[in-house]
């Protein structure tokens, strides 16, 4: 039997699970650690695929798998439009209104999804047509349409979120990045890279059903095609931050794979993906703080948040520096004894590494800057293209002079540029005062001149 449409104004039923195993999951302990061990696990996956691929093929991945991180977040915006709407209607005891708003994003997730795989897989079979493909098509095709699914699995998670059910978030969120621990690895064993990014689509297609079912978009809720528009519309400006934040993280790879032969650029992709994964890992986790602190931020005074946003993101770059701190001093052994045949990464990984800090505070402060901000577009065509210019400027010259160290290095030039633009853009929407701005971008910048003078140690 169909399970009942649920009221997205009342708590959401139960998820289908055994009574025993809701009893479990009911406790704080329980799903408050689902999370955090499923990003551990999707960590020490992504450690281990290196080890399934040699140098060359590892760099076609890093570069396909960018598709798969596109596509999860190309919702036109609709998942920031949650979490600034829903939450404040709830605030104005606004039920039905958040109730419809939620279902009516559903819709548009939905209709984004189907849209942007058509024309992605029509750009990606011109690309190939002209031989510039740096994979294979059908690769790049399964990536696309991976993370697209993932993006639509996605919507009811969000309003979970937005709702502050962390519970039911957990649950959500955690087990759609459970495919990147089961499908991913599974997948490439049995199929290479078409079979890694065709277990992925499998996966979050069958939970993008699953998902729906437990809550599926209410006809009556169904937006047309000048409401659909609109709504694309206003979430465009949050989008357009969230895609290029995307690219940014990625950009280092398409930078610098047209500036090296396959064999060196597989060294540099493993190299970032360590990155990756621990920005990544670390950057989750501001999930669980940003939705309290935009809440406080919504219904305080201005500036009301300034000194335990600092406090916090303070004891955050600390804590991350000394973790980094410890894994540039055991890189050189980890690397040799767990990944020998990419020995020739250490330096670049060193340099990588000593980026982490601030793109965790960045990474931190973007979701504050995205749902309280007040000009959306000003990050959108300014903060972040400019760090991406910075980005490319920074490879282009470095990595010309001192190879994949210097691209490396890149990362870190563009890292705290980002940092200090974004804490200016908090400073001018009231939300960090003055000489919080000026003590978060001190501390970032000595941890990363901390770990600069490690990583000049050890070589």
């Amino acid at each position: 039997m169909r399970a009942a449409d649920p009221d997205l104004s009342a708590a959401p039923a139960e998820p289908c699970e055994p009574k025993y195993l809701q009893r479990m999951l009911s406790k704080p302990l329980v799903y408050g650690a689902f999370l955090p061990t499923i990003a551990i696990l999707n960590a020490l996956v992504g450690m281990v695929l290196p080890m399934l691929m040699v140098p060359q093929l590892f760099g076609e991945y890093a570069l396909a798998v960018t598709l798969f991180q596109y596509g999860l977040i190309f919702d036109c915006g609709a998942g920031q439009l949650i979490d600034r709407w829903i939450p404040a209607a709830l605030g104005r005891r606004e039920f039905e209104q958040a109730e419809h708003l939620g279902h009516r994003l559903l819709w548009i997730r939905l209709y984004i999804g189907i849209a942007a795989f058509a024309v992605t897989a029509a750009i990606l079979c011109g690309i190939a047509a002209l031989g510039e493909l740096p994979f294979g098509l059908s690769v790049g095709i399964l990536s696309a349409l991976a993370g697209l699914l993932y993006m639509v699995a996605l919507g009811p998670g969000f309003i979970y979120r937005a709702r502050s059910l962390r519970r039911n978030y957990a649950l959500a969120i955690g087990t759609l990045s459970l495919g990147l621990a089961i499908a991913r690895p599974a997948g490439l064993v049995a199929g290479g890279l078409v079979g890694c990014f065709s277990a992925l689509a499998l996966w979050y297609f069958a939970f993008m059903c699953l998902f729906h079912w437990r809550m599926p978009p209410k006809l009556t809720a169904r937006p047309s095609v000048a409401e659909a528009v609109s709504l694309v519309g206003q979430g465009l400006p949050f989008f357009a931050t969230s895609f290029i934040w995307s690219f940014y993280l990625t950009a280092n790879r398409w930078f610098a794979s047209r500036l090296m032969d396959a064999g060196t650029f597989g060294h540099f992709a493993f190299s970032v993906n360590i990155y990756s994964l621990i920005v990544g890992a670390i950057g989750g986790f501001s999930a669980f703080y940003y939705p309290k602190i935009v809440g406080k931020i919504a219904s305080e005074n201005i500036y009301a948040m300034s000194r335990t946003i600092t406090l916090d993101l303070i004891k955050l770059l600390i804590a991350v520096g000394i973790l980094i701190a410890v894994g540039i001093s055991l890189s050189s052994l980890l690397l040799n004894l767990i990944y020998p045949q990419y020995s020739q990464s250490i330096n670049s990984v060193r340099i990588l590494l000593t980026a982490v800090p601030a793109m965790v505070l960045v990474s931190w402060l973007l979701p504050i800057s995205l749902s309280s901000g007040q000009r959306p577009w000003i990050d959108g065509v300014f903060v972040y293209p400019a760090a991406t210019l910075i980005l490319y400027l920074a490879i282009h010259f470095l990595a010309a002079r001192f190879g994949t160290d210097g691209a490396a290095a890149a990362s870190i030039v563009s890292a705290l540029p980002l940092g200090a633009m974004l804490l200016f853009q908090l400073r001018h929407a009231h939300i960090l005062k003055t000489p919080a701005v000026a003590i978060l971008l001190s501390v970032a910048t000595a941890v990363t001149i901390a770990l600069c003078g490690l990583v000049w140690v050890l070589q």
